[in-house]
């Protein structure tokens, strides 16, 4: 148990530094481009980011995944798959430059035929990236791989504050994307010393082409899942609604990506290891949800009982209309923190195609929720259909992991939550007062707020069982 707890642990504070430095370059870029952009300016960056983002799953083709989980890979076999990621990419790239002329058209705005083809230069490096950083990642390499993160995270986001500041406006965030992937994608080669080679294997292919697959299928749904919203919003509610609701929505993903970042990344290259062990991987996996819980919660009570003053802090009183979104958003926080692992388990289970199924049934119900929000009218009902689509969500994806895949029982997993909803009451007894005190600074509020959230959870935790049971999760032996 020492071996995976240390792996796991290790993995962590490394992806935490990498995850992180990007997170906090992107939040400036993102702070100042929305004092220089109106929410009709900034709804442009938001589609085009929704399309960048299933480019993105494209290049990647579910090939990462497939190569962490297939132990039998020879060096030959990178450089094979490296050559065929490298052609893939290129095609990629071009059609995503093309899909622009349907961006304008769909959007009436031709800017896009011009934003595709400069974005697509991060595209090619992104797909070329996915080879070099799968094999690190593999082979439990996380200092390595965030180091290079760390950098050309830094460099990319120094690169989109300048251009921000120079009046660039929504090419910052284009330039500042292509600035890191190509930095990242030339450091993790460097590292792994891979190259292309003049030969091209279908066999190698064949290797990871069924995990591979499934977990294609698996991304592309879930990126039609969480973007159907951004996509519809903006073709049936404009621009601007769409501005609204994406900056909302976004701030939400902080602590998701948290989770889905660093532990669901850490978390298939460290437990593919004992794939076959389903009683190790189980314990595991329920030490993770009751720590996701137990942080999640808390989260999600402080995020809605704060939502004025975070959004008024952040991005200026222009966005006001998206306060009620985030705030009724704010209550899934805990569930997408702790539904994050679920695809790491399923894939070190080796279970591609539970995966796969389950995004079938997660993507019919998010999307019918949305929907059901566009029919009834407004963002605040999207928000409302959203929220519900979530909890249903839940209770359907982790019914089918537990029982089909670690063979457990839905109790035990309930188990987890009790204690975490027990802080999330008291947290909520404590904040909700504070709403009737004006201290005219937003970012007193939130320091204030703030300050007793992470005051009662350390009580709880020093107070509580909670305590042993972290130390527990974390101990070496």
């Amino acid at each position: 148990m020492s071996k995976p707890i240390n792996e796991f642990k290790k993995g962590i504070i490394y992806t935490s530094i990498g995850t992180y430095s990007g997170f906090f370059l992107q939040l400036i870029i993102s702070m100042v481009l929305s004092r220089l952009l109106t929410p009709k300016e900034y709804g442009v960056v938001a589609i085009l980011q929704v399309f960048i983002l299933f480019f993105m799953i494209m290049v990647e083709s579910g090939m990462g995944p497939a190569i962490i989980q297939n132990k039998k890979l020879t060096d030959n076999d990178y450089r094979i798959l490296f050559n065929f990621s490298g052609i893939f990419a290129f095609l990629v790239a071009i059609l995503f430059g093309f899909s622009g002329i349907l961006l304008s058209i769909i959007y009436k705005n031709h800017i896009y035929q011009y934003l595709t083809w400069i974005q697509a230069i991060s595209v090619l490096f992104n797909g070329l990236n996915v080879v070099p950083t799968s094999i690190l990642n593999k082979e439990k390499k996380f200092k390595e791989v965030n180091f290079s993160t760390l950098i050309s995270n830094f460099v990319g986001g120094l690169v989109g504050i300048c251009v921000a500041l120079l009046g660039g406006g929504v090419y910052a965030l284009i330039l500042s994307a292509i600035i890191s992937s190509v930095v990242n994608f030339l450091i993790n080669r460097s590292i792994t010393n891979l190259h292309f080679i003049r030969k091209l294997n279908l066999s190698v292919l064949k290797k990871i082409l069924k995990f591979s697959i499934n977990q294609y299928a698996a991304n592309f749904l879930s990126y039609f899942s969480r973007n159907s919203d951004n996509i519809l919003i903006g073709k049936f509610m404009g621009p601007t609604t769409l501005a609204n609701y994406n900056k909302a929505y976004s701030l939400l993903m902080l602590p998701f990506n948290f989770s889905i970042n660093i532990i669901g990344v850490v978390l298939q290259p460290v437990l593919s290891d004992y794939q076959d062990n389903v009683d190790f991987i189980r314990g595991f996996f329920l030490k993770m949800v009751h720590l996701l819980a137990l942080i999640g919660i808390p989260l999600s009570i402080f995020f809605y009982l704060s939502a004025k003053q975070i959004i008024l802090f952040m991005y200026g009183p222009q966005w006001t209309d998206a306060i009620t979104p985030f705030s009724i958003l704010s209550l899934t926080i805990w569930i997408q923190m702790v539904i994050s692992v679920n695809g790491a388990i399923l894939q070190s289970r080796n279970h591609s195609k539970i995966y796969l199924t389950t995004q079938i049934l997660y993507a019919i119900i998010i999307i019918t929720s949305i929907i059901i929000g566009i029919l009834w009218g407004g963002i605040i009902r999207v928000s409302i259909c959203l929220t519900i689509g979530f909890i249903i969500n839940f209770f359907v994806c982790f019914y089918r992991t537990v029982k089909y895949s670690l063979y457990g029982k839905m109790l035990d997993f309930f188990k987890e939550f009790i204690s975490p909803f027990i802080l999330g009451g008291i947290i909520l007894l404590a904040l909700d007062p504070l709403k009737y005190i004006d201290l005219k600074s937003n970012i007193v509020s939130i320091l204030l707020r703030l300050l007793v959230s992470i005051s009662i959870f350390i009580l709880y935790i020093f107070f509580t069982p909670e305590k042993k049971n972290i130390a527990q999760i974390l101990k070496k032996k």
